[in-house]
């Protein structure tokens, strides 16, 4: 009588996170232009793009097409309401798992608004400067400010939002982080993802 012999390989189980990352639509990007330093000046990133856009300051950011959403400190402007020209608005959907947002509501969304004495980056005379300007109060809550600290210091609220962009798309996105790796403030790292064509489906 023979006696065959058969060998198998045990393959790993993926984990979670791992399944999580295979099936992952999201984008997170880093922006690569400090948005902290200069009162006023804002970083233009467009989602089609899927980059910065270079070329929008406060002269013509209401006239462009170019852009879906901008970042000054811990600031945020849309392309709609005040801010621009597009269809760009926003709601707050809250501290929930990026994941369970699987479909954009259909109302509810608050376009910019002109905002009174914003507390702005850049210093004058070491000052704070406190300056009038079009901008999202939506994401207002998108960080933690610790006034206390010198410089002030950033905490990500980890909350998630839904953008109908300019052209009336929607995306969902969250704030991550306001220091690059070198722990550098002002270049923000966010992560978003576009609804599956023209529908409101995350998928």
């Amino acid at each position: 009588m023979s006696m065959v012999l058969v060998f198998t390989s045990c393959k790993k189980d993926k984990t979670e996170e791992e399944v999580q990352s295979a099936s992952d639509k999201s984008t997170t990007y880093t922006l690569t232009t400090q948005d902290n330093v200069i009162v006023d000046h804002w970083v233009y990133y467009s989602f089609e793009t899927n980059s910065e856009v270079s070329g929008i300051d406060s002269s013509n950011f209401k006239t462009s097409d170019t852009w879906d959403i901008a970042f000054h400190s811990h600031h945020v402007r849309l392309n709609g309401g005040t801010s621009g020209a597009g269809m760009a608005a926003a709601y707050d959907a809250g501290v929930v798992n990026f994941s369970s947002i699987t479909q954009a509501n259909e109302t509810g969304y608050i376009p910019d608004t002109f905002v009174v004495n914003a507390l702005y980056a850049g210093l004058v005379s070491d000052t704070p400067v406190f300056q009038s300007t079009d901008m999202s109060t939506v994401f207002e809550n998108a960080f933690t400010v610790d006034l206390n600290t010198q410089p002030p210091t950033y905490s990500a609220n980890n909350n998630v939002y839904v953008i109908k962009t300019r052209t009336g798309k929607y995306a969902k996105i969250m704030l991550k982080d306001y220091y690059n790796d070198q722990g550098v403030s002002g270049y923000i790292t966010f992560k978003y993802q576009l609804a599956t064509g023209d529908t409101r489906n995350f998928e």
